[in-house]
């Protein structure tokens, strides 16, 4: 159930603060009593109103002092004061009572209908301005939702599906920004390509869901060797590719060296299969070989794979710039 719209009346007389509310007896709305100006400050930070209906002559604080303190506060310096008064009819009060914040004046005696149709136009504004706020929260709420969305859906985008690795479609893009890092910073930038060995054989043999297994479980191993700083993809199929900023071609072949040792000494097993795989890998180095293209980093890492495989597979070759790959592969 909508809460009723609020109407500030402040009045120092209990017979005028009883006459307003007759006069306004047809208006859908929850009257709010003060009859001093500092309990009508201490209600608007109680309750939201469309409107206030303030009686200029009161002791201690007028209703201009009153009507300054309102408009001096965020919470209510925009909300629109209707003064009263049976004493100031002039045009200085009249302007006064405008210049402390008011937003009419109304002098006594007054016809009710006219007091009446005024507090229901800032009613009619004040809900207004109450749908736009909500329509502002929930299109923030649904910017928000949206922004949330578009995260997902990219990192969606940018993930091999099977092992959670960044994909090919993101290799470029990274190795790009990296590499212009390392242009930029005189810092190395090593690339690694990985393949497994006679992996066909193993859908053949095992069937694709175990082949998914072992690719899973690879992927794995191969994060459980590079810090949070490198880069990880799956290149395809049964390859794989590892960029390491700031890495240079000793670090990398280390780290190439250890994700060859984890595959090839820790059986993949998921029941009821048990096999041991091995990976051959090449690595390449920005600083030892500067590619005249960033994709070169990749070609140069790929020749040195083709050498890993020509000499027996299960080993790391390192791109020297001479090595030529194997036609026969």
């Amino acid at each position: 159930m909508a809460c009723p719209v609020k109407v500030l009346i402040v009045d120092d007389s209990p017979s005028n603060l009883f006459a307003l509310k007759i006069f306004l007896k047809n208006i859908d709305a929850e009257f709010v009593e003060a009859s001093n100006g500092h309990d009508a400050l201490q209600e608007t930070l109680k309750h939201d109103f469309a409107v206030a209906i303030l009686d200029v002559s009161m002791p201690e604080m007028d209703g201009y002092e009153l009507a300054r303190r309102i408009r001096k506060r965020k919470r209510t310096e925009d909300l629109p004061i209707i003064f009263l008064s049976a004493v100031y009819s002039d045009n200085y009060h009249v302007f006064k009572g405008y210049n402390s914040g008011a937003v009419d004046f109304l002098p006594k005696p007054f016809m009710p209908e006219v007091l009446t149709d005024k507090v229901l136009f800032f009613i009619k504004i004040y809900k207004q301005q109450v749908k736009l706020r909500k329509t502002i929260r929930a299109l923030e709420r649904t910017k928000v939702l949206v922004l949330e969305q578009n995260k997902i859906l990219e990192e969606l985008a940018s993930q091999d599906m099977l092992t959670g690795l960044y994909n090919r479609r993101q290799l470029a893009k990274i190795l790009k920004q990296e590499a212009e890092k390392s242009r930029c910073s005189g810092g190395d930038l090593s690339i690694i390509i990985l393949d497994l060995d006679h992996f066909k054989k193993v859908n053949d043999t095992y069937g694709h869901d175990f082949g998914d297994y072992v690719i899973k479980e690879f992927a794995a191993r191969i994060l459980s060797c590079i810090s949070d700083s490198d880069f990880a993809f799956r290149f395809g199929g049964e390859e794989f590719i590892v960029l390491l900023p700031q890495t240079d071609l000793h670090g990398a072949t280390a780290t190439a060296e250890n994700i060859r040792r984890l595959c090839a000494d820790k059986l993949f097993q998921n029941l009821p299969h048990t096999i041991s795989m091995t990976v051959s890998i090449g690595v390449s180095s920005y600083r030892n070989n500067p590619p005249k293209q960033h994709k070169d980093m990749i070609r140069h890492a790929d020749i040195a794979l083709y050498h890993a495989k020509g000499n027996g597979r299960n080993r790391v070759s390192v791109y020297s710039g001479l090595i030529k790959p194997n036609a026969s592969l």
